[in-house]
């Protein structure tokens, strides 16, 4: 069977390298979405472990269609007998490009497609729930071609339960993680200067230890006719740590209510024993000390309105990473000055490997890769 995962714009073939690390195929990578090709243990194993993906949905038809009749003919010749009578169901849609009709139009007519095609095959009427249904229809529209899905996930998987803090400027932890392959990390000395709320530094923790996702295991798959604890159970079995940490990760933040946000995230992802969050400014700071990988989320200067201030700071910083990387080190930042900050890596003798671009929220960033 065919599953479809929503990744982060620009970063999805980091999502489709963690999803073959899990046992899974991916067989395409489209904008902010990778197809894979499994059965359903990976649907299980992706939704507790996948650190890069938001949502995991079993897609159950892929059609070009023209208007809003093919829209309805192709969703009405689906199977739903997994839906069970006194089960209700939503339908969620997105669109993107030109139509003549909107995102609103395509859920009314999959939902009544549904509704007719569930009482053709069995005589029951199905019920709408908006709010809390019970099986979410997924019906995305990218150009004229419609993915009809099955969402199995629930609420997206870029929610943690451990982040009790809240920075107001928040790196997704769905990015985070995509970071971390990218940076090809296992389990050496690590370093995030610009720690925040320490979501990297705690993801990274996490993807070492391939700790559960939602330790929770609140899915809407759970919900599914086909849905078998027992199958559930053996497949997570399969998943061991990725590799030890060789020494604890590091975090740097210099401001008190963020270092003290941090912690209180550490604490609740039970990390303490695994991270080091140090208060002070990463500019100044004298580690004594250097790390293998460096990888981070500096501030952007746009809702403060200070990115000149900013460019000083990553002026500053990038003067001081020989400071703090090894001489053989790898680093991954992220910013929306990715052209700047790979101007001053360059002039400073490091290498640029790479600049994966993409939308965080709706801010266009980009990771610049870059080893000493």
């Amino acid at each position: 069977m065919n599953l479809l995962v929503t990744a982060i714009r620009g970063f999805e073939e980091y999502s489709a390298h963690e999803a073959e690390l899990l046992g899974c195929r991916a067989i395409e990578t489209r904008q902010a979405r990778v197809v894979l090709e499994g059965d359903y243990s990976c649907l299980y194993v992706l939704n507790n472990f996948a650190r890069t993906i938001n949502k995991v949905l079993l897609l159950l038809s892929r059609e070009t269609v023209q208007n809003l009749e093919d829209i309805y003919s192709k969703a009405l010749s689906l199977d739903y007998s997994f839906i069970k009578p006194d089960q209700s169901f939503a339908v969620r849609s997105e669109r993107s490009g030109i139509h003549e009709f909107t995102s609103i139009d395509i859920a009314r007519v999959v939902g009544q497609s549904i509704i007719d095609s569930y009482q053709r095959s069995t005589g029951k009427r199905l019920k709408v729930n908006l709010d809390e249904p019970d099986i979410e229809i997924e019906a995305d529209l990218i150009g004229n071609e419609l993915f009809i899905s099955l969402n199995t996930t629930g609420s997206g998987l870029n929610f943690r339960e451990y982040r009790v803090y809240n920075h107001p400027s928040s790196l997704k932890p769905t990015l985070a993680s995509s970071l971390i392959i990218m940076s090809q990390w296992e389990g050496s000395s690590f370093i995030d200067p610009f720690t925040g709320g320490a979501t990297i530094p705690i993801e990274a923790a996490l993807y070492a230890k391939s700790s559960p996702v939602r330790p929770s295991g609140d899915f809407l798959y759970k919900k599914l006719s086909f849905y078998d604890d027992k199958d559930e159970e053996e497949a997570l079995k399969k998943i061991g740590k990725k590799f030890d940490l060789k020494e604890r990760i590091v975090g740097i933040e210099v401001s008190r209510r963020h270092f003290t946000g941090a912690l209180k995230n550490v604490s609740a992802a039970n990390l303490g024993e695994s991270i080091d969050i140090i208060l002070g400014d990463s500019i100044k700071i004298d580690l004594q000390r250097k790390f293998k990988f460096l990888i981070s989320n500096p501030p952007y200067g746009i809702r403060s309105g200070r990115k000149e201030k900013v460019l000083k700071i990553y002026e500053l910083f990038v003067k001081r990473i020989d400071k703090i990387l090894e001489d053989d080190g790898c680093g991954v930042m992220i910013t929306t000055e990715y052209k700047k900050l790979s101007e001053l890596l360059g002039e400073r003798g490091y290498k640029v490997l790479k600049v994966n671009t993409g939308l965080h929220g709706k801010l266009w960033v980009g990771a610049v890769l870059f080893k000493a």
